[in-house]
């Protein structure tokens, strides 16, 4: 893995040299990196799928989700919710549920598994939002800003919402690398959540408050505290490890905790919404190095966490690169490709108009909030992940179903969704942006 890990740092580098200019024709640097996995697959061949099966590689890839799931739940300003309080509860509480339960009713048929915890975990695997990939839709102003908004919250914190998901499907595939009982993965998975609250909450609080009182008194700096929440996601996805609770749930509570701590509980979530268009992010990162009006903390505290943030999903990228040349090798069935499609329109399309109904955003924005949904970062990391944790045949289905959404996501949101929403932006009257009605 070490010439992959030195060839992916050496074309971010060559990347960071024209940045902004790729940037103006809509190729981000997860592109560019895919672009350079593609190249070092081919060099690598077959052999790429032993280096990715091993015990170091697992626990890298581990690290590096703690890592963006952290960055994830702080990158959020204006509060928990960011004055969005009805829109966001509804898609993470109501959609989210119901897009896992759609992906995995579709994959039964059509994911040739007899195992249906390969199908929950693979459905685990390619529903996580992340606007990573595609980070101009973001800023795109032909759609509404109110979708930008919400679908930047969402994706802020529905990758950790699926990963206690995704960590129940792999303790119920268990040892025998296919399924097990899910009773006894229940009875493991309520302990592991149990001691992921205890050290995610409780750490991510007292370190934001411990923080939040040395600075009053002048005893730590602005270098310091910066390197503080660098180390937290690392030193609790740890810490919740050792006494036996998923670290992957641990670090994202440690951030919003954190947070939480840092404001000193000062914020209200029914704060009206000041930010310009790039207040809001995911892991992607998209600080402005402001201070937060609403909770008195300064985007440059994050700074740190957030560029190891952005340079370990570039990594990623750069291995999903290599596995999409390993992928096409070996073949994908025709059904699998069926799947990622429906995964990719429908089975997110239908549960948002769903979450959506009582309220009152138009049609033409609940087509939107369901119809832009990126895969990214996070999807390659459970995919990899998955991988390891399954065997056979079934760990190449993992392997393949997810490079094919991902393929499909960067096409669609990448290319097809600005186009259509450019065309829907002129051929529909609508309100400026910014006066979008938000739902009740």
């Amino acid at each position: 893995m070490l010439p992959l890990i030195v060839s992916s740092l050496a074309v971010m580098l060559a990347w960071t040299f024209a940045a902004r200019r790729l940037a103006r024709w809509h190729i981000s640097g997860p592109l560019v990196m895919v672009a350079g996995g593609v190249v070092a697959g081919l060099i690598v061949g077959d052999g790429f799928a032993s280096k990715l099966d091993t015990h170091i590689a697992e626990r890298v890839v581990e690290l590096v989700l703690a890592v963006l799931l952290f960055v994830d739940a702080t990158v959020v300003r204006d509060g928990f919710l960011a004055g969005e309080r009805g829109a966001v509860l509804r898609l993470l509480c109501v959609a989210l549920p119901l897009m896992v339960a759609a992906a995995f009713v579709v994959g039964v048929p059509l994911l040739p598994t007899p195992s249906w915890a390969v199908v929950f975990v693979i459905a685990c695997v390619v529903m996580p939002l992340d606007f990573a990939s595609a980070p101009h839709l973001l800023k795109d102003r032909d759609l509404p800003l109110w979708v930008r908004h919400v679908l930047a919250i969402e994706s802020g914190y529905n990758d950790g919402l699926f990963s206690p998901a995704f960590a129940f499907g792999i303790l119920v595939i268990g040892e025998s690398g296919h399924g097990g009982a899910p009773t006894t993965a229940l009875r493991q998975a309520f302990p592991a959540a149990a001691y992921a609250v205890l050290v995610g909450v409780g750490f991510g609080a007292v370190t934001g408050l411990a923080l939040r009182q040395a600075e009053r008194v002048r005893w730590s700096s602005s270098e310091s505290v910066g390197i503080a929440a660098l180390l937290l996601p690392i030193v609790t996805y740890s810490i919740a490890v050792a006494v036996g609770g998923n670290g992957f749930v641990a670090a994202f509570l440690a951030g919003i905790a954190y947070k939480l701590g840092r404001a000193g509980l000062r914020r209200s979530d029914d704060a009206d919404v000041t930010d310009t268009d790039t207040g809001t992010g995911n892991s992607s990162g998209t600080g402005t190095g402001t201070t937060n009006t609403t909770t008195g903390i300064s985007e440059h505290e994050f700074a740190t966490v957030e560029a190891l943030g952005t340079v370990a999903s570039l990594i990623v990228w750069f291995v999903f690169g290599a596995v999409a040349v390993l992928v096409c090798r070996t073949g994908v069935p025709g059904s699998v490709i069926l799947y990622g499609v429906l995964v990719l329109t429908v089975v997110r399309m239908v549960p948002v108009y769903l979450a959506m109904l009582g309220t009152s955003a138009s049609w033409l924005d609940r087509t939107l909030l369901g119809l832009v949904g990126p895969r990214g970062t996070t999807s390659i990391v459970f995919g990899l992940l998955a991988f390891n944790a399954i065997r056979d045949e079934d760990a190449d289905l993992a392997l393949s179903t997810m490079t094919i959404v991902l393929v499909g996501s960067l096409v669609l949101h990448g290319v097809a969704v600005p186009v259509a929403a450019q065309r829907l932006r002129k051929s529909t009257v609508s309100s400026p942006d910014g006066d979008e009605p938000a739902p009740a």
